[in-house]
């Protein structure tokens, strides 16, 4: 029975807890076996991304150690329900124990968490013949962009994640929801109000306002059961978004007037409903064997010629290395057949013979609902399709089946308005940077900066040709992926917390997509938080969490809890602001085409990592910057947000900036007919004295050396002192 099984995996962590501490690993590669490597004395974790290495203080281990309480496991009660015992088992094992994730499975490999070792172990224990599945649920930016209000916005995304949800919630039932690679299930809202139906009360989980699931999941299933998995995946959502119709479509029915709210039914409403239904979700699922690792192989160089993978299969026997480290060949397929398969839409054609007419939202489909809001004596009318008008009243639905929690949170949402106060409101995605290529493994560390130094040490002591092979391996397991989706579900927890102490509206945090409506005074802040916390760098401190060097502690513990995604690890940042009643799908398009101009940056060897910002004044211009985080090792933003602060308060902060700009392009620094140098020497002096700023000649911006890079760093400020003027004192 797959129950049982999995829940004798997760009892044996005593066991697997006593042979990482021995140093007795069964199952590693032949290469590593004449090595010892004893965890107490030489107690070196690897962080898991960046390969970066951290000395762990033997005491402050021991003590740790000393805490782990295994008869939480030894009173665990087991019921005679395999499954629900399982389901409590696996959510509050790290809990139970309170084993920190920095615990590694193998002390000679000390990057990988022994919690997602058992984690993979218990997914794999389902039968001998696994694939991957990978299933996309969409459209995502139009659908979620297609969106007149906050509300709009909101229930767009969460209705995608609740959707996105029905299919992982098959595997979940089938096998258990450690069987899902990404995203990270544990800790999940829809997974604990899918626990209650069982009786579990669980804590510990996401914020339940949050859309926190991306599109996109991952699964390990049995081969021969894929088919069949398929086909209930897609009826499961399906069936699910057809409830949904069918409650909003009673709803509106039964409730003509809401508030300050009429509805009025329009021409064709009964008999376009369900055909406007029909055309979402889509839904995309492809798969890729895991065995046959021969035939693969050959596969995966038809695909990307790359000869590196065919010689090291070729060389398994000799290094004595495990076919399971060639999981990062099975994942980079089922991406290559995703992207290939999406390359190819699916259209589903609805003719509307409708004297009405597109939708308000996104004109796609005809209008069926009139929405009439009174505003004193003012009125507002919309007019919405079948999609809109569940997105406009998805929240009733949610207090329908028990989403308590979420009702709660979402039944009031803030109005752009509300959000901007005395501001402007700005629209921030973040999104982070080649994370295809991590997730692949291709920019993994190699196995040499992947094992214990000692391991290191003992090759190059010994004048071993394994410790090239080391060098060239660049091999990816299932738990390095499990840690990616760990680590990017523990930085969804610290998102929401980050933009409501900016005073923002978190749209969605999943996976390494963060969407946010912040008053525009406080955006940049908030961007350079969230993504010093995704990296797990700056000392930023959360509650009781503090991020430093790539890891995540606890207060002034010696121990880190778990990994952040590290320095190597960054994020971009495309920012748009406007006036709070600036059309709000424009607002996002803009911030979306931001995002791909931070992500075009690339200069002396750096790419991506920064933010660009577009500004729209209230003439209709737009005035756009990019430039990475750090320039000369210094915060970009907290150096600027500190240069406005210091003189914004003088009635001359309106022009400092533009006075700048003004003398740099006047005296031709662009165009080389003086130097930055010079520039900075002497024209800088005289603006000070012109301008009465004597302590301008002393800011720290003048330390960048890259012409460019000054200019951009100038436009930043230009748009950050915009950003931070009260909608009064706009020029």
């Amino acid at each position: 029975m797959v129950w049982k099984k999995k829940i004798e995996i997760y009892k044996s962590i005593r066991d697997v807890f006593d042979s990482i501490l021995k140093g007795n690993i069964n199952g590693e590669p032949s290469i590593l076996a004449k090595v010892n490597v004893n965890f107490l004395q030489e107690p070196e974790v690897i962080h898991p991304l960046t390969g970066e290495r951290l000395k762990l203080e033997k005491q402050a281990l021991k003590n740790l150690l000393e805490n782990i309480n295994f008869s939480k496991m030894k009173n665990f009660e087991f019921s005679n329900d395999f499954r629900k015992t399982f389901y409590e088992l696996w959510w509050n094992i790290p809990k139970y124990l309170a084993i920190p994730f920095i615990i590694p499975e193998n002390p000679k490999i000390p990057f990988s968490s022994i919690i997602d070792y058992l984690d993979n172990l218990s997914a794999q224990s389902i039968t001998d013949n696994l694939s991957l599945l990978l299933v996309s649920i969409g459209p995502v930016q139009e659908f979620i962009a297609a969106a007149r209000s906050t509300i709009d916005l909101k229930m767009g995304s969460y209705l995608l994640s609740y959707l996105v949800f029905q299919g992982i919630k098959v595997i979940g039932e089938g096998y258990g929801y450690d069987n899902i690679i990404f995203p990270y299930m544990r800790g999940s809202y829809f997974v604990k109000k899918e626990f209650e139906k069982f009786g579990i009360k669980v804590s510990n989980y996401l914020a339940p306002s949050v859309a926190s699931l991306p599109n996109v999941f991952t699964a390990i299933v049995p081969t021969d059961e894929l088919q069949e998995l398929k086909k209930k995946i897609e009826i499961a959502v399906k069936t699910e978004m057809q409830q949904i119709s069918d409650f909003v479509k009673s709803y509106v029915l039964k409730n003509r007037i809401i508030g300050n709210q009429q509805i009025n039914l329009l021409d064709r409403f009964s008999k376009s409903w369900d055909k406007q239904i029909a055309q979402f979700p889509t839904i995309i699922m492809v798969e890729q064997e895991m065995g046959n690792l021969k035939e693969i192989v050959e596969q995966h160089f038809e695909y990307t010629k790359d000869e590196n993978i065919k010689k090291l299969f070729e060389s398994i026997e000799t290094l004595g290395i495990p076919e399971q480290v060639f999981y990062g060949v099975f994942s980079e397929l089922l991406g290559i057949k995703s992207a290939l398969r999406k390359a190819t839409r699916d259209f589903i054609q609805v003719y509307e013979n409708s004297i009405q007419h597109g939708d308000d939202l996104s004109g796609e489909n005809k209008s069926l609902v009139e929405i009439l809001t009174k505003y004193g004596n003012e009125e507002k009318k919309e007019k919405l399709s079948a999609i809109s008008t569940i997105k406009r009243f998805f929240v009733n639905y949610l207090e329908k089946i028990g989403y308590k929690e979420a009702y709660e949170k979402l039944k009031t949402i803030k109005s752009t308005e509300e959000i901007a106060g005395k501001y402007k409101i700005a629209a921030l995605i973040m999104d982070g940077d080649n994370m295809g290529k991590w997730i692949s493994g291709k920019l993994a560390p190699s196995m040499k900066n992947r094992v214990h130094t000692k391991v290191i040490e003992y090759f190059e002591k010994n004048q071993s040709n394994e410790i090239k092979n080391l060098k060239n391996l660049r091999l990816i397991s299932p738990s390095y992926q499990r840690t990616i989706s760990r680590t990017l579900n523990n930085f969804a927890n610290f998102v929401p917390k980050i933009v409501e102490e900016f005073d923002g509206l978190l749209i969605y945090a999943g996976g390494d997509d963060v969407l946010a409506l912040f008053p525009s005074n406080k955006v940049f802040e908030a961007a350079n938080k969230i993504r010093k916390v995704y990296s797990g760098i700056g000392n930023i401190k959360i509650d009781n969490f503090i991020f430093k060097d790539g890891w995540c502690y606890i207060n002034d513990e010696k121990i880190p809890l778990f990994n952040m995604m590290g320095k190597k690890l960054t994020m971009s940042v495309g920012i748009s602001i406007a006036n709070s009643k600036f059309n709000l799908k424009m607002l996002l398009n803009l911030a979306r085409n931001m995002e791909k101009l931070a992500k075009s940056n690339v200069k002396n060897g750096r790419e991506k990592s920064s933010f660009a910002v577009a500004t729209i004044r209230r003439s209709g211009q737009i005035k756009e910057s990019k430039i990475f985080w750090e320039v000369n090792d210094y915060d970009v933003i907290n150096e600027a947000q500190n240069f406005i602060k210091k003189y914004e308060s003088k009635k001359s902060m309106k022009r400092v900036v533009i006075r700048i700009m003004h003398e740099f392009e006047n005296f031709g620094v662009p165009d080389n007919i003086i130097s930055l140098e010079e520039f900075k020497g002497k024209v800088i002096p005289f603006i000070a004295e012109k301008i009465f700023f004597n302590d301008l000649c002393d800011e720290k911006f003048l330390d960048i050396k890259d012409k460019e890079e000054f200019e951009e760093y100038l436009r930043v400020l230009e748009n950050l002192e915009y950003a931070r003027k009260e909608n009064e004192n706009e020029d």
